[in-house]
């Protein structure tokens, strides 16, 4: 059994231990101290980075009371090391655990509810409630949570006896037997948790909820605390600038901005298409009233496009019309038979082409590749008039 130092006082950073056992594996090398400040993965907490004796350790994980660290290189078994906490790691881990479990214990309060899923993942927290969190109460919840901040309150780890365990009220996902750690936080939490935390909620800064999803029934909420939060901020207010820079406006005024661009975007597609259809117009007028077949080439049409102008040739021919658009290897395309043959029509382009399409005998769309003038030609040979 390793012993576990970072129960003693979390924030130690530096111990020295021996090693017991030095093994190799996929990842690097497994290695078992006698003692050891390195947290291990566990509660929904990832573990410690650091070193030990010059090596990186980029993991930790306990098994059957081991504390197994995953090394970059090997140790000499037998003897004494000197081990490292990464701290900015470590006390980011702290931040947010602690700022989990504020939140938490105030929404499973509130709601009756209870966590049922925890993820401490490198950018963000997700928790997992077996209840449904109005959207509109989250404001509230956060201010709540940011209260115990406001009050810098004390965060207390106990080992309570078995009698005043069984008359205390505290959150836990399972029935605890034993030993048990309880993490106090004022009126806002009480819970049973291995992981490590800060001793005072003032040293986690914010907690901010930044996003919410209905998930298995529950509720999924994205969480950050402390430095996560204050880079969180740095990120929407930089490119709060850069929006409010490019709308010429203050940025607590982008929205009205954003808005503004927005309708002034819906008013340039409307004209657009209304100049758009004037051209198919122009284009249909100039075709042959003896083509019942028509082939045209337009730049830059989208699906809809294409199928407005066919349809616009075929109520001229009454037959057949392909209209296509370039693209990176070919030509996207839409054929609209009134002679109910275009999937007929497909199947002899697949004959000498990469050809790809949908739909059905009066109409498909679909993607045709090769050579343009080849396949320019192939159509042609087709009787397809090419209206240029």
């Amino acid at each position: 059994m390793t012993e576990k130092l970072y129960y003693q006082n979390g924030y130690n950073t530096e111990f020295k231990g021996t090693v017991l056992s030095c093994e190799k594996s996929k990842e690097g090398y497994h290695i078992v101290l006698n003692q050891t400040l390195f947290y291990p993965e566990g509660g929904g907490q990832p573990g410690d980075k650091g070193t030990l004796g010059g090596v990186t350790v980029f993991d930790v994980h306990e098994k059957h009371g081991e504390v197994i660290h995953y090394t970059e290189a090997p140790l000499t078994v037998g003897i004494e090391v000197e081990g490292k906490i990464d701290w900015a790691h470590r006390f980011d881990l702290m931040q947010n655990h602690s700022g989990e479990h504020i939140l938490s214990g105030i929404i499973c309060k509130k709601y009756h509810c209870d966590n049922v899923g925890f993820h401490m993942g490198r950018e963000e927290i997700t928790i997992d409630f077996n209840a449904q969190i109005p959207l509109e109460d989250l404001n509230w919840l956060e201010e709540r949570a940011n209260q115990a901040i406001w009050e810098n309150t004390p965060i207390e780890i106990t080992y309570p006896e078995k009698e005043e365990l069984e008359g205390l009220a505290y959150r836990s996902k399972i029935e605890l037997a034993g030993e048990v750690r309880i993490v106090k936080a004022g009126e806002f939490d009480c819970c049973a948790c291995c992981g490590t935390h800060v001793r005072l909620a003032g040293e986690i800064g914010i907690i901010k909820i930044v996003g919410a999803q209905n998930y298995k029934g529950g509720t999924r909420l994205e969480l950050l605390c402390g430095q996560r939060g204050l880079a969180y901020f740095q990120k929407i207010q930089q490119a709060s600038k850069e929006v409010g820079r490019a709308l010429s406006v203050q940025e607590e005024k982008i929205g009205v901005g954003v808005q503004k661009l927005l309708s002034e975007k819906d008013g340039f597609i409307q004209e657009l298409k209304k100049w758009k259809w004037q051209v198919f117009l122009h284009r249909i007028e100039k075709l042959p009233m003896d083509a019942d077949s028509i082939l045209m080439v337009e730049d830059g049409l989208s699906g809809k496009d294409m199928t407005s102008l066919a349809d616009l040739a075929v109520e001229k021919n009454h037959g057949r019309a392909i209209v296509m658009t370039p693209s990176e290897d070919g030509f996207a395309f839409v054929l609209v038979s009134r002679k109910m043959d275009a999937k007929k029509i497909v199947e002899e382009l697949k004959t000498s082409f990469d050809c790809k399409g949908g739909g059905k005998d009066g109409g498909v769309q679909g993607k045709l590749m090769g050579e343009r003038e080849k396949i320019l030609s192939f159509l042609q040979a087709l009787g397809f008039y090419f209206a240029k």
